[in-house]
């Protein structure tokens, strides 16, 4: 397929996605989301969820660039969707550009900046409508945000980025990296999904019900190897697509690989594992489903990072040394 057909497909894909969020009264903002029951499972759900799951990301982000790039950077945010990240960084005081195929999205994205009553510190923050092999300039910083992967010419896209990254400037990126997420971690998952549906915080009441009641382990290893079908896929297996036509298009491992053949790697680490598609599954008084989220999020966390469960995404920061 050519590269104006992908484009057409995945602009076309996120220009539907977002008219549909926005009607069901989505708010692309970290800082003022509002409840919205359009989200049946997903952390958009709930602005407390958003915090713990997004919050989060962007706090790694923000932390990488400090550490290892400086402040008031020149930032390209790839594949920015509807901004919310972008304005976030831009709210950090860096000067941010952020592009997209999807003219929905971008216009979503500027209404939301204009509105933004976050000024103090502000850097400055711009949208175009671009793909991103179109882009010109110089970066301190090109960002990919769970975007890459949706690009299928990966070695083209990771020579672009290098050559719009200044001498000395940096790659930063959040990606999924699915392959690492095995049928033990979706265990892990099944059996914390199946508490809360016999106890009724669960969206889906039903879910383990049947297993429960034949007590038959196939069935159970079933639920479990379907768990980990939803966390690869990023979908319910009765969805019939994913985010996009060409959402997955590449792996964490084929991107790390590209990524490291033309910068120099300064960290990797380990981003979240499975509560993007938990979070907003919570059923029930408010206080309690948000103090079960609070657990869930730092258990997550601190499984990831001892080793005890695999992550579903990674950062990754190099720099462009030549």
């Amino acid at each position: 397929m050519d590269q104006d057909s992908i484009i057409l497909d995945e602009a076309q894909a996120f220009d539907a996605r977002i008219r549909e969020r926005l009607e069901a009264g989505f708010v692309p903002d970290l800082r003022r989301a509002e409840f919205c029951d359009y989200f049946y499972k997903s952390f958009w759900r709930d602005p407390h969820y958003i915090r713990l799951y997004l919050g989060w990301i962007m706090d790694g982000l923000l932390d990488l660039l400090h550490r290892h790039c400086g402040q008031g950077l020149r930032i390209l945010d790839v594949g920015c969707g509807a901004g919310y990240m972008s304005l976030e960084l831009a709210r950090a005081g860096h000067h941010v550009l952020g592009i997209d195929v999807s003219q929905e999205c971008i216009r979503a994205a500027e209404t939301t900046r204009d509105n933004n009553p976050y000024t103090d510190g502000f850097g400055s923050l711009e949208y175009r409508v671009e793909p991103f092999m179109q882009s010109r300039g110089e970066y301190d910083v090109v960002l990919f945000c769970v975007s890459m992967h949706h690009m299928p010419d990966l070695d083209a896209v990771v020579a672009h980025a290098h050559s719009l990254t200044k001498s000395g400037g940096h790659l930063l990126f959040y990606e999924p990296c699915h392959e690492r997420f095995g049928v033990r971690d979706a265990a892990q998952v099944g059996l914390i999904r199946g508490l809360l549906a016999l106890a009724g915080m669960w969206f889906d009441p039903d879910e383990t019900k049947d297993l429960v009641q034949s007590m038959d382990e196939a069935a159970l290893l079933r639920y479990f190897k379907d768990l980990h079908w939803e966390y690869v896929m990023e979908r319910d297996k009765n969805e019939p697509g994913g985010q996009s036509p060409h959402d997955l298009s590449v792996s964490g491992q084929d991107i790390l690989q590209a990524v490291r053949e033309r910068f120099t790697e300064l960290e990797t680490k380990p981003g979240l594992s499975f509560t993007y598609r938990v979070l907003g599954g919570l059923r029930g008084p408010r206080e309690s489903i948000h103090a079960i989220a609070d657990f869930l999020a730092v258990y997550e966390r601190t499984c990831v990072a001892n080793g005890l469960m695999n992550e579903n995404m990674f950062y990754f920061v190099g720099r462009k040394d030549t």
